[in-house]
């Protein structure tokens, strides 16, 4: 339970800072996947995901960081590192911990007049927390900046 407490408060004040100026959602429909994102236009910007379609004792929650490696009018291309956990886990004394993620994506701006509409496509490799499996996940959705 103090493991759950430690990152909730982690993650609280980790994104306490960014999400002040702007928030962006963004869903994944192929994977029933809702992200919430600061500022996706900064140079760095937090990111949770949050597995939906699940039952609660099976949901994993994905804490990223991205960088944008190249920011025009159209298109933003960024990359990133990841966590992927269970909270629910630290109450069964499992470790909660299931594995870490290597994110890069480019987020497209289609309509010149709302830019705030994004197309998200991503590709980021999942490796297991021994390092010993892992897949190739493929990301594509949409987003808006609040």
């Amino acid at each position: 339970m103090k493991k759950i407490l430690v990152i909730f408060m982690f993650t609280l004040v980790f994104l306490t800072g960014k999400i002040y100026s702007q928030i962006a959602l963004s869903y994944y429909p192929f994977q029933s996947v809702l992200s919430v994102s600061s500022n996706t236009d900064k140079l760095l910007w937090p990111d949770l995901r949050i597995e939906t379609n699940t039952f609660f004792s099976n949901i994993n929650l994905e804490f990223n960081a991205m960088v944008n490696l190249k920011r025009t009018d159209w298109v933003n291309y960024y990359s990133g590192l990841g966590i992927n956990i269970n909270p629910f886990y630290g109450l069964e004394d499992l470790p909660f911990t299931n594995g870490y993620v290597l994110c890069a994506g480019v987020r497209v701006k289609p309509v010149q007049k709302h830019k705030n509409l994004q197309v998200v496509f991503e590709l980021s490799p999942y490796f297991n927390k021994y390092f010993d499996g892992g897949m190739v996940r493929t990301l594509l959705g949409i987003s808006y900046n609040l």
